[in-house]
């Protein structure tokens, strides 16, 4: 997509303020719309740029954004033992590799900024030999019962040396800005703070001597950059942990920074000592992180940066009531590296949305993959989908001899399996049972935190009707139904059930399955609300009726709940539970529900009764289907989209559906 807008449009846009020009010191920037830095693991085994990273980022700077900040770039192998074996650190073929980012970026009239980190300290990965370097001699984060090694003097100093030959080298290679990487607890952060920096040395006890290390870091960039070069630094406003640094701490760094002459903030909150907010999810709602820039801004006279869970909506707002200078865009950008054009061109209908899942962003780089998204299966398509490329086989290229292609069920998984399929040229019919579209993701945007997900329902739908895909509605398919005879190919995508077990008394009407209550929310009776089973399902519940002020515990028979939960997803739920006192009780098995309540066996075989106004089951979901199996056993032209993983439905699901197209 290409920009349409006139000057005028723009200034008549809903998003005028998103879209206007704006600066960091003398840099002036086309919008105040900046790419997060977020780790793609997309580069080389030693570090060096691939073209997939490349392309990765020359596709948002040609979707718009007024800056891309490239993820974190290692200027050292010095620190942490996992970056040993990066070799391309303070080398010419670093260089390179940012001359040829620079490159493809500028050729949108973007502007590059590198974010520049010398490595995670206390919290790096324990997994190679090695020391675990800090500020002091404190536990490290990943392994408590490590300790670390003091930096020496030397060793800072030929860190802050290292600032420097970096700078040197980004200038050499056209990038426009500087960010020093001071966030989440990693190295830079561990000396500012108390509870990490215990010296004795110049380095740290006085606040004076905590900000020598970033001082001299600020210094040696701006020696090499001069005087009207824009630097700026991340970092967190307050941590959000006992001990942790406080939003008047905070403050009272970022103006000693602005008097030092740094040129801009990006501001979050948080580090991995209590870790909720280094990629927030939907529990903390719409730019969970803007109060703390907005609480900065009203200190500093320099332009303030905020990421965070914003939509272009909320941005929007933000900007124009002045709580903030620049928005970050991450996820959402990896979801649709479009969104700056189309908000240019008055479509934000357009906009494929981020549902801040972290099922395929973070999840995948989590485990060393790839970053992808879980409504963009798309993306980074040669990376995750090399047998397909290499035979030629893309998503976007129309196929020689088009099928009939009839898609069952019209769920996320469905609905992209009918969306690819026309998107190749396929004729498509979709039918499914219900009346409306979205199959789980209409049950759990009923919640108010999943509020997004009916975005994402109403963007596939257009999809489907933008490519002429032949939608029917309220129509039951079996494998009689004579629909399915004449097709070339069938898909089926029937989701997954929850699970309904036998158990005594389960069948009296103050026992409700978690879908009732989702679909039905005067079924909940009370306010002494019990779930069991706590699947995600449940404990989604669970925080939806606490806040709204009912008393909830949940009964779990394994040790902890949904175990299976990616950590950044896990972690802020049950922070919530703590926040709003919900009653966990695990290791505990559902025998019998009765009339007043529900009778459980702990771990050591006794029997107790927990009292109840109304139960509710969320014993786990399955993905068998007796109807799937049918309709595979009497046509061979069936790709069933079996979804398995009891946490994450929706990516699998689209992903699951994605694939299936390219296969016909």
């Amino acid at each position: 997509m290409e920009y349409q807008q006139n000057k005028q449009s723009t200034i008549e846009s809903n998003y005028a303020k998103l879209l206007e020009p704006a600066y960091i010191g003398k840099m002036k920037l086309k919008n105040r719309m900046i790419l997060s830095p977020m780790g793609t693991f997309l580069d080389h085994s030693d570090g060096s740029i691939s073209k997939a990273q490349l392309d990765y980022y020359e596709a948002r700077a040609k979707g718009g954004v007024g800056m891309v900040t490239v993820e974190a770039q290692y200027i050292t192998n010095k620190t942490d033992p996992w970056l040993k074996n990066k070799t391309v650190v303070d080398t010419d073929k670093q260089l390179e590799d940012w001359k040829k980012l620079a490159d493809c970026i500028h050729k949108y009239d973007a502007k590059i900024s590198l974010e520049l980190s010398i490595g995670l300290g206390r919290n790096s990965f324990g997994f190679e030999d090695g020391d675990m370097v800090s500020a002091s001699a404190i536990s490290a984060g990943r392994v408590p019962n490590v300790i670390c090694r003091p930096l020496t003097v030397s060793e800072i100093k030929d860190l802050v040396a290292c600032y420097g030959r970096a700078a040197r080298r980004a200038l050499q290679a056209g990038v426009d800005c500087l960010l020093i990487h001071a966030h989440a607890g990693y190295l830079q952060d561990q000396f500012l703070t108390p509870i990490w920096n215990k010296r004795t040395d110049e380095y740290g006890g006085s606040f004076q001597n905590r900000m020598r290390f970033i001082t001299e870091t600020y210094k040696a960039i701006r020696n090499e950059v001069g005087p009207n070069f824009p630097i700026a630094v991340r970092l967190g406003a307050y941590h959000d942990f006992p001990g942790g640094r406080t939003l008047e701490e905070g403050i009272e760094i970022i103006k000693y920074l602005e008097g030092v002459g740094v040129d801009a903030f990006d501001i979050d909150i948080g580090c991995l000592d209590r870790k909720q907010w280094i990629t927030p999810t939907i529990y903390h709602g719409l730019s969970s992180m803007a109060h703390a820039a907005a609480a900065v801004k009203k200190e500093v006279s320099v332009p303030v940066i905020n990421a965070g869970t914003h939509s272009p909506e909320s941005a929007e707002e933000l900007l124009k009531e002045g709580l903030i200078d620049f928005v970050q865009f991450g996820r959402p950008l990896i979801a649709d590296p479009e969104l700056p054009v189309k908000l240019y061109n008055n479509q934000p209908d357009a906009i494929r949305p981020c549902i801040f899942c972290n099922e395929f962003c973070i999840g995948n780089t989590q485990k060393g993959k790839a970053i992808s998204c879980a409504v963009q299966p798309q993306i980074n398509y040669e990376t995750h989908f090399p047998e397909e490329a290499a035979k030629g086989i893309y998503p976007d290229v129309k196929v020689d001899t088009p099928k009939k292609v009839v898609v069952i069920g019209g769920g996320p998984g469905g609905m992209e399996a009918a969306r690819a399929a026309a998107s190749r040229g396929h004729e498509v019919t979709l039918y499914d049972k219900n009346n409306t579209l979205g199959g789980h993701l209409v049950v759990a945007s009923k919640l108010s935190f999943k509020g997004r997900l009916n975005k994402f329902i109403t963007w596939q739908e257009r999809e489907l009707r933008q490519l002429g895909v032949k939608i029917e509605l309220g129509r039951s398919i079996n494998e009689n139904s004579p629909e399915l005879a004449s097709a070339d190919q069938i898909i089926v995508a029937l989701g997954q059930q929850q699970i309904t077990p036998e158990i005594k008394g389960i069948e009296q009407n103050h026992v409700i399955d978690v879908i009732q209550a989702y679909n039905q929310p005067e079924l909940i009776k009370g306010d002494n609300i019990v779930i069991t089973g706590a699947n995600i399902d449940g404990c989604d519940l669970a925080l939806e009726l606490v806040m709204r002020g009912k008393d909830v515990t949940i009964v779990e028979k394994d040790d902890e709940l949904i175990r299976e939960a990616l950590a950044d997803n896990r972690d802020p739920l049950m922070f919530k539970f703590e926040d709003y006192h919900v009653n966990v009780l695990t290791s505990r098995k559902v025998v019998e529900f009765t009339a007043t309540g529900v009778k459980v066996r702990d771990s050591s075989g006794e029997i107790h009764e927990i009292q109840a106004d109304t139960i509710v089951t969320a014993f786990g979901r399955t993905a068998e289907s007796q109807l799937t199996k049918r309709i595979c056993e009497k046509y061979k032209t069936v790709i069933p989209l079996v979804i398995d993983h009891p946490i994450s439905v929706t990516g699998r699901a689209v992903h699951a559906g994605f694939k299936a197209a390219l296969s016909i």
